[in-house]
């Protein structure tokens, strides 16, 4: 260290300090930078369509609990249809989402979700018969019951 003169060391710490404290602080603005669009993967998944099923106005606690097989045997028979025995190929999934005012259970809203890669190729025709599978389950599920 000279005499009269700081030590190196705290001139390697102020410096960084002092340049981020003017350019901080002068601006005043703190904000992340702004955003680009997000650009998609190869693997990414995207709701390719919705439809919404309109069930009992009140509870039915036997149908609730056969809505997880419905879907899943509609899921099922759709891609048997389009994939055989290689239903990874496809890129295929669902959810589903109470959607009722009063009883969330009244109305539910199923998504067919794809891989984008895939999704332009076989969305249309696969969602279709997805959702065509499934309303006919529920039409026969609700059969009797008010």
């Amino acid at each position: 260290m000279k005499a009269g003169g700081m030590p190196r060391a705290a001139v390697f710490f102020l410096l960084p300090l002092a340049a981020c404290l003017g350019g901080c602080l002068g601006t005043g603005n703190v904000s992340a930078p702004p955003a680009g669009p997000e650009l998609g993967g190869p693997g990414d998944s995207i709701v390719f369509d919705k439809k919404t099923f309109e069930l009992l106005k009140t509870p039915d606690a036997e149908l609730e609990s056969m809505l997880e097989g419905t879907l899943s045997s509609s899921y099922e028979t759709a891609v048997k249809n389009h994939a055989g025995d290689r239903p990874l190929e496809i890129g295929f999934a669902y959810s589903m989402a109470p959607k009722g005012a009063v009883y969330p259970m009244s109305e539910i809203e199923v998504s067919c979700i794809m891989q984008e890669k895939y999704a332009s190729r076989n969305g249309p025709e696969l969602c279709g018969d997805f959702f065509a599978e499934l309303e006919a389950r529920i039409k026969t599920a609700l059969a009797g019951r008010q």
